[in-house]
């Protein structure tokens, strides 16, 4: 008899303490909601009322004598812990990933010591450069570090490799992917220099991030594709170029698309103008100052990603769907250099990440050469957004944050973006997506880059520009 009642006694002790270890973890998910900073206070309201409820239900059916009770109790307990330990899981995946993003105003730029071909490399003396760029006198003193070298400086890249070629100088100091530019065009250059040397070096942009009611003021954001696999913070040119004009107040947003090969005036500089794609090896910000004088619009903000982001990003939704206007054949570029070649046949197409990077950078087969490119990226823009709207995205969120981490880089602060994801989840509003495609003449002029040649760039439409700056302007104004 009296191990019995010590049995009845343990299986009490048992069960009450399966009850207070679930008051004590409801505890902890509330905390847990609270330190997060993302729900509304009416759900948090909601939250904790629901969760007094359960447990109280659970401590009923728990401590009672009946033993069916308990062992339903038993199992809504084990229910009750498995749905919030999920709810819990995905909380702190989505605080690790706000905490991960990158707000860091830094980027990469990587230097080249280029020689001519039949140089030796102990017969460099003398440094020459442009002295146009942040990381630039960095460079050369991290240079200087192993070996006295004179420096001289030149006022245009041109006239530095025309000097070099000529066998005038000794080696040359130039970021690696504007380097890349003039490889592409010019094969004298190409196969009559060779590398000597590599460096990185971090920057600091000029832009900060800002703290503006996003909630309750319109704003415009940057999103800048650069065309580089690999590190996020690594200058490249930009080869998407898309001011989203968002107005909290009325849930609309605007997507102006500018053509890469845009030619404009690049901030800071003066004298011939350039392709806006160049603007990009020059750091986010002179892309962000262009684009602000193109448009007459201030934009404090700015999101950047790469291919890798983007491949990552698509595949791991799912791919998208898109509504192909035209028949037309791309090529996706791998890592390695090796290219995969695919056919977009005209009408409703699915496009895995692969996929969706090729038919966002094609100009070259299409009729409208950039500026249909450029509507190819809003439309994989507008079926992304639709993707990660979908309720069946929460089956693949954690595999979702893990894509998107390190695959982009923002000036928009923490606070921003959850104030932002708050006002999503308190009122759910549905967004009204609008785009515009800046639009202008093809043509071969001079540019900064290459002033003594000829390249293909886009006279841009005026009448088109203002109409882009009045579509803004009506935007941004406050209701």
């Amino acid at each position: 008899m009296k191990t019995k009642t010590k049995l009845k006694l343990k299986k009490q002790v048992l069960f009450k303490g399966i009850a207070l270890f679930l008051v004590l973890f409801s505890i902890l998910i509330f905390i847990r909601f609270i330190e997060f900073e993302l729900l509304p206070f009416k759900f948090l309201v909601g939250i904790f009322v629901l969760l007094i409820f359960i447990d109280a239900l659970l401590y009923y059916l728990l401590s009672r004598k009946n033993y069916k009770m308990r062992i339903l109790g038993s199992f809504l307990s084990f229910v009750f812990f498995l749905s919030f330990g999920c709810i819990l899981y995905y909380q702190e995946a989505t605080f690790h990933f706000l905490k991960e993003i990158s707000f860091l105003n830094i980027q990469t730029e990587t230097y080249e010591v280029i020689v001519p071909r039949n140089s030796s490399f102990d017969s460099i003396e003398t440094l020459c450069y442009v002295n146009d760029r942040k990381g630039i006198l960095k460079a050369v003193s991290e240079l200087q570090k192993k070996k006295n070298y004179q420096e001289k400086t030149f006022e245009d890249s041109s006239e530095l490799i025309s000097a070099l070629l000529d066998q005038k100088i000794d080696a040359i100091v130039m970021e690696k992917e504007e380097a890349n530019v003039y490889y592409e065009m010019s094969l004298e250059f190409e196969e009559n220099t060779k590398v000597f040397q590599t460096i990185d070096v971090e920057v600091q942009n000029e832009t900060i991030s800002k703290n503006f009611q996003i909630t309750e003021k319109p704003f415009n954001v940057y999103l800048t594709g650069i065309d580089t696999y690999g590190n996020i913070s690594k200058v490249s040119r930009s080869d998407v170029n898309i001011v989203v004009t968002v107005q909290p107040q009325t849930h609309q947003i605007l997507l102006t698309s500018i053509p890469r090969d845009y030619y404009v005036q690049i901030s800071g500089t003066t004298g011939l103008k350039d392709k806006l794609t160049h603007a990009g090896l020059k750091g986010v910000d002179v892309s962000m100052k262009t684009i602000e004088n193109i448009l007459d619009t201030e934009i404090p903000y700015y999101i950047k990603i790469n291919f890798t982001s983007l491949v990552d990003i698509i595949d791991t939704i799912g791919g998208v769907d898109v509504n192909n206007p035209f028949e037309f054949t791309a090529n996706y570029q791998e890592e390695d250099g090796s290219f995969i070649y695919y056919k977009f046949y005209q009408g409703n197409i699915h496009l895995d990440g692969k996929k969706a990077l090729a038919y966002v950078r094609e100009r070259y087969d299409l009729r409208e050469g950039d500026v249909a490119r450029a509507r190819h990226q809003q439309q994989v823009i507008k079926a992304m957004s639709d993707k990660l709207m979908s309720p069946t995205i929460l089956s693949k969120y954690p595999q979702l944050l893990k894509s998107i981490e390190g695959g982009f880089v923002t000036n928009l602060s923490l606070t921003s973006i959850k104030d932002f994801i708050e006002m999503q989840l308190d009122e759910n509003p549905s967004w009204t997506i609008d785009t515009m495609v800046l639009t202008g003449i093809d043509s071969s002029e001079k540019t900064a880059a290459f002033p003594d040649a000829y390249s293909s760039v886009m006279i841009p439409d005026e009448k088109v520009v203002k109409e882009a700056i009045q579509k803004i302007e009506n935007l941004m104004k406050e209701n």
